[in-house]
């Protein structure tokens, strides 16, 4: 039975660390400064009349609701790709790594690294493969 959790790894915690921050600080940096460009400066610079300011502030408040609203929601949607991601190429490398200890262990049942089919890393598995079975031949 096949265990779900969110992060398995170390190396999956570190790229959906590094996916988080490359979402959030840009964000942050760039929404913050247009934010203050936009309501701020471009209203102080044009000297916006206090009553067209007034006829604005529910525009405002409209635009920080849809803010508010669609970049958790966008979050969302990127890291959960991030995790669907990071599972297809950490998953087959914690495996790899698991595998090749056995293999150096000298464990006999282990002669040959196995992904599923679909994993990224196929190609260079099969690789391995063919390097230990030219090993297992000349051994004999």
């Amino acid at each position: 039975m096949r265990k779900f959790f969110l992060v398995r790894n170390r190396l999956e915690l570190r790229y959906l660390r590094l996916l988080a921050l490359s979402l959030i600080l840009p964000t942050l940096v760039v929404g913050g400064c247009l934010y203050y460009l936009i309501f701020y400066l471009l209203a102080e610079q044009i000297g916006i009349p206090e009553a067209v300011v007034e006829e604005l502030s529910p525009v405002v408040q409209k635009v920080n609701i849809f803010l508010m609203i669609s970049i958790p929601i966008l979050f969302l949607i990127l890291i959960s790709i991030g995790i669907f991601l990071s599972r297809k190429l950490a998953g087959p490398i914690e495996r790899l790594e698991k595998e090749l200890a056995e293999i150096v262990e000298g464990n006999p049942m282990s002669r040959r690294l196995k992904l599923r089919k679909n994993d990224e890393l196929k190609p260079m598995v099969d690789d391995v493969n063919i390097l230990l079975d030219r090993i297992e031949k000349d051994e004999k």
